[in-house]
């Protein structure tokens, strides 16, 4: 009865795997060969990282370097083109849909597996996230891979398990970070969990402790020796020395969840939590899935209710969520279950692949807000370039960090060094850092800005002369403005400031 009943889970499991590998695998090309028809140029943000994959390094002033390291290798398959750029995005959330296959059927059975699988292929979060490249991407493939073998470990202890979470932890902080959660909720789980804890005691845990400080330490390294730049960057793009303490931003940040993770699933995610605190549900599977996915959620919370906070924060609490509510979907809801969960994603992800390709259709359903920030930089880089070569200046200045990065890819080819103008000399960003302008840069320059009459900036300057202004339609009658001004003789910002007046002697008082 026993082999019987294992052939049949093992015809079972590989039915289920074929099944995921199809899906994931037409999915991915669907979303790949989306890149290589789309409009989209890079927002700045994947400039930035476009920059940084041309100049390696262990480290940036406001991310690890892993994203550079995986810019660099999608750029040397196919070139720098924009969907070589972003190639590795859908690739990678592939990967993790696999994963988290793995992950589900290591917790309970084949046909959960494919639903989990299934889930986080459709998130609407990850929808979006596979037309653009970011830190997001590798993190989550990397937290889904630490669980797996945190898994793995649990069943059979052999070091090898404990070297690939070390691993996975390891290359997830080069990523984001943000991995440290997963050892926040690691930590967690053992506390509760006897056979987690037992599995992660003596040599296993030591093993996962050092091949990630391994895996890390060339991040930790540059850290070292730039000041700890990243770290401070983090703790101040906090901003709790500006809290808020905002109900609305929580309510907003909350709202933007059910966007990230779908309304269904979502909803669900929160009876399963509801069901585990209530004592309702006991397993150990639920309980570890707990821990791995509330802790980043409720962290997250805190800050947005502080200050503020982006609803792709808290991604990371999804990788364990996904087999949590697949689990819900299977042993809760009715056969149709499955369909009603999956089905308003699907939508989402349908309608994202569309805008994908289709800035009409962006349009014609009122979204080009949310476009916005991925259209016009190449004809404002042409623009620029072309001014610059006209003027024969020596340099190219911009006062923002997204016009710095989106000229440095847009504004080619072109013969001239671009430089950011920064008000405070304090480090702000990776350019602030890398490109300031200063005064020994001598010259005509020209001057872009989104500033009208920008008298701060231009008051650093010894002569400055407006001389063009760039219009650009970025949809639905949104339009980004850009001036050009033609400056020379630069003398820092402190040349802004005004200089206090003296005391005269007569009105000193004793």
């Amino acid at each position: 009865m026993s082999k019987n009943l294992a052939s049949v889970e093992s015809h079972a499991d590989a039915q289920a795997w074929r099944w995921t590998l199809i899906l994931v695998l037409v999915v991915t090309a669907v979303r790949v060969a989306s890149l290589f028809v789309s409009p989209l140029e890079l927002y700045p943000d994947e400039a930035q990282y476009w920059w940084w994959a041309v100049h390696p390094a262990l480290g940036y002033f406001s991310k690890p370097p892993l994203i550079a390291w995986i810019i660099s290798a999608t750029m040397g398959v196919c070139g720098e083109g924009e969907p070589c750029i972003r190639l590795a995005a859908p690739i990678f959330h592939g990967g993790t849909a696999l994963l988290l296959f793995a992950v589900t059927r290591q917790l309970y059975d084949s046909r959960t597996a494919f639903l989990g699988a299934a889930l986080y292929l459709f998130l609407p979060g990850v929808a979006y996230s596979a037309t653009l490249i970011s830190t997001d991407v590798p993190l989550l493939f990397c937290w889904a891979l630490a669980l797996f073998a945190l898994l793995c470990l649990q069943v059979s202890p052999q070091m090898r398990w404990a070297a690939l979470c070390g691993a996975a932890i390891g290359f997830g902080l080069l990523s984001k970070y943000a991995m440290i959660y997963f050892v926040i909720g690691t930590v967690l789980a053992s506390l509760w969990i006897p056979t987690l804890r037992k599995s992660l005691l003596g040599l296993n845990g030591l093993v996962i402790a050092a091949v990630a400080l391994i895996v890390f330490s060339p991040n930790l390294y540059w850290n070292l020796t730039n000041s700890f730049a990243t770290a401070g960057h983090l703790a101040k793009n906090a901003h709790w020395y500006d809290a808020r303490f905002s109900v609305a931003s929580l309510i907003d940040f909350l709202g933007g969840q059910f966007g990230v993770f779908g309304p269904v699933t979502l909803g669900l995610y929160f009876y399963g939590v509801w069901r585990v605190l209530s004592g309702r549900d006991r397993t150990d599977a639920s309980r570890l899935l707990l821990c791995l996915s509330l802790p980043p959620l409720f962290l997250i919370m805190i800050q947005a209710f502080i200050s503020e906070a982006n609803a792709n924060w808290a991604a990371t609490a999804y990788i364990a969520a996904v087999p949590f509510v697949a689990w819900l979907i299977v042993d809760r809801l009715p056969a149709w279950g499955p369909m009603v969960a999956l089905a308003p994603n699907v939508v989402i992800a349908v309608v994202i692949a569309v805008f994908t390709v289709s800035p009409a259709a962006v349009d014609a359903a009122g979204m080009a807000n949310a476009y916005k920030r991925l259209h016009g930089w190449r004809e404002l880089g042409a623009q620029v370039a072309a001014q610059a070569e006209t003027n024969h200046d020596t340099a190219i200045v911009a006062d923002n960090r997204n016009v710095v990065a989106s000229l440095l890819y847009y504004a080619r080819p072109r013969n001239v060094p671009v430089f950011i103008w920064d008000r405070d000399l304090v480090n702000n960003n990776h350019f602030d850092m890398t490109m300031r302008l200063t005064p020994d840069i001598a010259g005509p320059m020209l001057l872009v800005t989104d500033r009208e009459d920008p008298k701060t900036e231009l008051a650093t300057f010894g002569s400055s002369r407006l001389i063009g202004h760039i219009d650009v339609a970025l949809g639905r009658n949104r339009r980004r403005d850009t001036y050009l001004y033609d400056v020379d003789k630069y003398r820092g910002p402190d040349s802004a400031t005004p200089k206090p007046k003296a005391k005269s002697a007569g009105k000193n008082r004793s």
